[in-house]
């Protein structure tokens, strides 16, 4: 989040409150590894323990994190939620790669409900833990002031873009036929080359093809200014015009990471149908890594790989989403490499 180089801790408890919010949820079965510089939270990241476990480059894993957390500072903080065995030998395995990267281990706890735990075996912590209360901190207000407010959980955050269900989704589904129906006729009759619209990837179509399309983005996003929704018609005209890549990329620079932008895109993620599901999803999750959300922003940036494994701007986000590059350094270094 864009926040958190702003953020001073002043103590464990303050650090305790404040992961949720730079998270954007409560980390449940994770390690969280704070960069700390003069108090302030320069980064974070975190560790799935429940992927950890189970994967064998466990160690490659630490180490690229490591390397990623070395960028931002030289003292490290590590935070884990899970039981002892879960935490324990993830937290030594990621406290050498620390060390290897010249990082150093300012603290490292596991925490609890209630409680935290010391992993760093200085005896400052006595063997029933330390309890600890994160309504004392002011973090959380400073968070809410701000306009950060956590989910209750990762789940709940899936649940934000899940799809919509009943008659609404056949509803968009109907629309969906006949904007592509629409999108197909366009591109058949036009005298220009045909574009292939059906893989997500196509290039080259028509002037008024593209015209169309931009027309289509300038107008949701007009809508969502207004705090309005599109209408089932003109969501699925829209899905449609995303599958040319022309159409999404004028989409995805005029994306300014607003909660405008980003209900807009919330939305027509959830109501496109699944073929036409990895433009809006990944165009979410660049609102979303615009505005300092990190954990919207990976969450989206799956989505958009789960319905087209081989997108390609999904494939460019999440790799650097994964390499922690800041989303400006990101949005400039894109420009004109997404075809």
């Amino acid at each position: 989040m864009s926040e958190k180089d702003q953020i001073r801790v002043k103590d464990r408890n303050d650090l305790i409150a404040a992961v949720p919010y730079l998270l954007g949820f409560p980390p449940e079965d994770s390690l969280v590894c704070v960069v700390v510089d003069d108090d302030r939270i320069r980064f974070l990241a975190r560790l799935d323990l429940s992927v950890a476990a189970e994967g064998p480059e466990l160690p490659e894993a630490t180490s690229h994190l490591a390397e990623l957390l070395a960028r931002y500072g030289q003292q490290a903080i590590i935070l884990g939620y899970g039981t002892p065995d879960r935490v324990g030998p993830v937290a030594e395995l990621l406290r050498a790669a620390l060390l290897a990267a010249n990082v150093e281990l300012f603290d490292a706890i596991r925490v609890t409900d209630d409680r935290y735990y010391c992993l760093n075996c200085d005896g400052e912590c006595p063997p029933e833990g330390i309890a600890y209360n994160p309504s004392t901190s002011t973090l959380p207000a400073e968070a809410t002031y701000e306009g950060i407010a956590p989910m209750p959980s990762r789940t709940a955050l899936e649940d934000l873009i899940a799809p919509i269900t009943g008659p609404r989704r056949e509803a968009m589904r109907t629309a969906s036929l006949a904007a592509f129906q629409r999108l197909h006729t366009m591109l058949f009759n036009s005298a220009a080359t045909r574009a292939d619209v059906t893989d997500g990837e196509s290039s080259g179509s028509p002037a008024h093809v593209l015209q169309n399309g931009v027309e289509a983005v300038q107008q949701a996003i007009g809508v969502a200014a207004r705090g309005e929704l599109l209408s089932d018609d003109a969501a699925a005209w829209l899905t449609a015009v995303l599958t040319i890549p022309e159409v999404r990329d004028h989409a995805w620079r005029a994306i300014d990471g607003s909660e405008p932008h980003r209900r807009l895109w919330i939305d027509v993620t959830r109501r496109a149908i699944l073929e036409a599901t990895a433009a809006p999803a990944c165009l979410l999750a660049i609102a979303a890594y615009l505005g300092g959300d990190g954990a919207l922003a990976n969450i989206a940036v799956y989505r958009s790989l789960q319905a087209d494994p081989g997108y390609s701007l999904a494939r460019l986000l999440h790799g650097s989403l994964i390499a922690g590059v800041a989303p400006q350094v990101w949005r400039d270094a894109t420009i004109g490499t997404t075809d």
